[in-house]
């Protein structure tokens, strides 16, 4: 097997024409080159199972007939795994000039993030936590501080589901990802139970 790095119009071009086996996408769903792929029935997403080995790095995560109404057909779903980004920024020194730019946007960026959940955005702003932890890495100061004095205010969004919903900083990375982890399994839950239900009716 060779694994080649393509853009992705080029990758799902070079798929279509049968010059590669398979296409993997790392990107915040859904990605309009891919929603607009016309698969017809040679083409399909594959699932990617989540096993616990993997809950220091992934969340599970669902794609639906919503964020792909071309390659999954109706109520089925694939399941999958979602990775993180981060807005990472070099350390300047506090008294510099860019130091203070970097404040300036982090001022402007937290306080007004609410703007990026509007319906105009993309969903994904939905699952932005400005207070994530990083295993290894130090938020920048300003950052920090912003955190710190609006520590009663929610920092944290999530849409499992499609629902958004505020929450507040967590006491840690972990507590923070076994909150996802439980939400998840609530929803697949109610998932499972919603699809019994239309079989029987």
């Amino acid at each position: 097997m060779q694994v080649v790095n393509l853009d992705q119009p080029t990758a799902l071009d070079d798929l279509k024409r049968g010059e590669l086996a398979a296409v993997v996408s790392v990107a915040a769903k859904p990605v309009a080159v891919l929603s607009n792929f016309e698969g017809g029935d040679r083409f399909h997403l594959l699932p990617v199972p989540y096993v616990e080995a993997l809950a220091d790095r992934y969340l599970p995560a669902t794609l639906t007939h919503q964020d792909y109404p071309k390659l999954i057909a109706g109520s089925a779903t694939i399941e999958t795994l979602a990775v993180g980004t981060v807005l990472g920024v070099f350390n300047w020194p506090e008294r510099t000039d860019r130091y203070k730019r970097i404040a300036r946007f982090v001022e402007a960026f937290f306080s007004r993030f609410d703007e990026f959940l509007t319906p105009s955005r993309h969903p994904k702003w939905g699952e932005v936590n400005l207070a994530a932890e990083v295993p290894g890495w130090k938020r920048f100061k300003a950052a920090q501080e912003w955190l710190d004095g609006h520590a009663d205010e929610p920092t944290t969004t999530s849409s499992i589901g499609g629902k958004s919903r505020g929450g507040r900083r967590s006491a840690s990375p972990e507590a923070d990802r076994d909150r996802l982890w439980e939400e998840f399994l609530r929803w697949r839950s109610g998932q499972v139970q919603d699809s019994d239900q239309v079989v029987k009716e």
